[in-house]
């Protein structure tokens, strides 16, 4: 009796051990922010709550920044760590209703900006030019010590329904209109300018774009530079600074998703 005894107790402890150890072997694996940036995005496009990871293959705040700049909405990313060894991230939206509508009339305005004939360069600069004129940039915001970043003037409902908003604001509208008219663009933040702008890649090579430098203080109302429309990096770098070879990576990691 007692050497059965030891015998199962054996086999609940192998059980138990099983059962902790579960979450970890369904956990997907990734090689990189990039994939778990486009996991969640999936994730939270279709509903989903969350997705766990093997805590060794995340870096929560690079994850966040390629997820920022591939999903249009201004969200939060929640971090919960797990004892066996994976971790839970959850992406939160902010104002989801609004942001939601700001997609919406992002497609209406995509839909009267372009037509099918356009080049993916014209329809970008015609997006680049609707947006520009559409809004205005919001000095009072930008000038306070501590915004809160969950509000309108840092996603798209700001810029699209609003018409006001900071560069993010701007970026996150852009990458809204892009993906109405089937076009990728993705969402640079500098951490050094505390400012964020566009890129997308066209034939091969990443052109930038920066709305906001191109939409005069005070507002010009129709008036739409093109200084910042469509320049290279080298180009770029006069007057800006962001990680390069992170976006550069981002952007080669999306261009396999759909190769």
């Amino acid at each position: 009796m007692r050497r059965l005894a030891a015998v199962l107790a054996v086999l609940l402890l192998a059980g138990g051990a099983a059962l902790w150890l579960l979450p970890r072997m369904f956990a997907p694996e990734v090689d990189s922010p990039f994939e778990a940036a486009a996991l969640l995005e999936q994730d939270v496009r279709a509903g989903g709550d969350g997705l766990l990871f093997r805590t060794e293959q995340i870096d929560v705040d690079a994850v966040y920044r390629a997820l920022e700049a591939r999903y249009p909405y201004a969200f939060a990313l929640r971090a919960t760590l797990r004892p066996n060894r994976t971790i839970e991230l959850q992406v939160e939206v902010s104002r989801q209703a609004q942001q939601a509508q700001a997609q919406t009339y992002a497609a209406a305005l995509a839909k009267e900006s372009i037509d099918d004939g356009m080049t993916d360069e014209q329809k970008l600069r015609a997006l680049h030019d609707t947006l520009v004129r559409l809004c205005r940039y919001d000095t009072d915001t930008a000038a306070q010590t501590a915004p809160d970043g969950a509000t309108a003037p840092f996603a798209a409902d700001g810029a699209l329904l609003d018409h006001e908003a900071v560069c993010a604001g701007y970026g996150r509208a852009f990458g809204m209109l892009c993906e109405a008219a089937g076009l990728r663009s993705i969402y640079i933040a500098s951490e050094e300018m505390n400012h964020g702008w566009n890129a997308v890649r066209l034939d091969g090579q990443t052109y930038f774009i920066d709305c906001t430098f191109d939409d005069p203080v005070p507002d010009r109302g129709e008036y739409v530079s093109d200084q910042y429309f469509l320049v290279t990096a080298d180009e770029l770098a006069a007057t800006h600074s962001w990680d390069r070879t992170f976006y550069e990576q981002l952007l080669d990691s999306m261009e396999k998703e759909i190769s």
